[in-house]
């Protein structure tokens, strides 16, 4: 990505060789591909639909706040906007299907089993962060404000982990908040013409909302009230279906 004439390189390795050197990895470890955590049917689509809703709606309300303060500006909606959205949407899919099944079902899942769930869990949580720092370079991220970047991609990391964990290992909520803040983020960034203001190491900056400001913490915190709760949400789901 930084490295002239390489864009295609980067795109195939993102898009080819990190799905599928997940799964090289977690064979070579010995394990079975149904282990990695996919659940199917309805009470996983369910789940699925929750949690993008309500990681969309955490999103929302860091804008809100920010619009509340006036630290925020929306403009009117960009030309062919539902073409952005089903464009943009496809592309969430794959991004937040490829970096959980790398970063959780296999990264952190075999950390884990080495290190403890503590520790495994912020490891993989570290990684992922990391793991987005030459896209926030070429992306024009101020330098200031990349550490506050890296620390919330970190946490995110976090509150995702956890979510693959608290789920029994299954990578359907982790994959639905993923899907759900990816989609509300880039809707308000690139589908409205987003500006901001007021200081930016909490509001952030239009190159990458929201994670460039600190803001973002409250959206990734009220992310993890729906993963703190999701064990006896889906008890009371599987009552319900028996």
């Amino acid at each position: 990505m930084l490295v002239d004439g390489f864009g295609t390189v980067a795109f195939l390795v993102y898009y080819a060789g990190m799905p599928l050197g997940a799964v090289a990895v977690w064979l070579l470890s010995g394990r079975r591909i149904r282990a990695l955590g996919w659940p199917a049917g309805f009470g996983a689509l369910r789940g699925i639909v929750l949690g993008v809703i309500w990681a969309a709606t955490a999103v929302g309300a860091v804008m809100a706040i920010l619009l509340a303060v006036d630290w925020a500006a929306l403009g009117e909606p960009r030309a062919a906007f539902g073409r952005f959205l089903l464009i943009m949407g496809g592309q969430q899919v794959l991004v937040a299907g490829f970096e959980e099944l790398a970063f959780r079902g296999v990264i952190q899942a075999l950390l884990i089993d080495r290190l403890g769930s503590g520790r495994g869990l912020a490891a993989a949580a570290g990684l992922f962060g990391l793991f987005h720092l030459p896209n926030l370079i070429y992306q024009d991220v101020p330098g200031g404000l990349i550490p506050v970047a890296l620390l919330n991609l970190t946490v995110m990391g976090a509150v995702f982990g956890a979510a693959y964990e608290r789920s029994g290992r299954r990578l359907a909520l982790p994959f639905a908040l993923h899907l759900g803040w990816n989609l509300a983020a880039y809707s308000f960034e690139g589908g409205f013409h987003l500006q901001l203001s007021g200081p930016a190491a909490i509001a952030g900056d239009p190159a990458w909302f929201p994670e460039t400001g600190l803001a973002a913490l409250v959206g990734l915190a009220l992310a993890g009230t729906l993963v703190w709760g999701w064990p006896r949400f889906a008890a009371r789901q599987d009552g319900n279906l028996g």
